[in-house]
């Protein structure tokens, strides 16, 4: 069992590194973002940044109806089957399986 003098300089070296892969990260975006802006120019830049601020909320509200719905489907089939009439083909598949 570790000490608690050797967790807390675990701590300060992990918050240490994080911070150093923070100003990394950064400083390589500052970077590209400066290299793209140069070979697209101001308007095609702009207009890059509208696209992926799309695609970037597409994503987003894709990836959350995707674990919504898939939340929404475990915490279903947990439940008595004959429940959702949704499910019905889902739970008879678990329950032949389980036979």
């Amino acid at each position: 069992m570790a000490t608690q003098s050797e967790n807390t300089k675990r701590i300060a070296k992990n918050t240490l590194m994080l911070y150093v892969r923070m100003v990394f990260g950064m400083m390589v975006s500052l970077y590209t973002s400066r290299v793209v802006l140069n070979t697209l120019g101001v308007e095609d830049y702009g207009i890059y940044n509208v696209v992926g601020g799309f695609v970037t909320m597409f994503s987003l509200i894709s990836n959350s109806l995707s674990t919504s719905t898939g939340r929404f489907l475990t915490f279903e089939l947990g439940k008595v089957c004959t429940k959702i009439h949704v499910l019905k083909r889902v739970c008879f598949m678990q329950n032949a399986e389980n036979q």
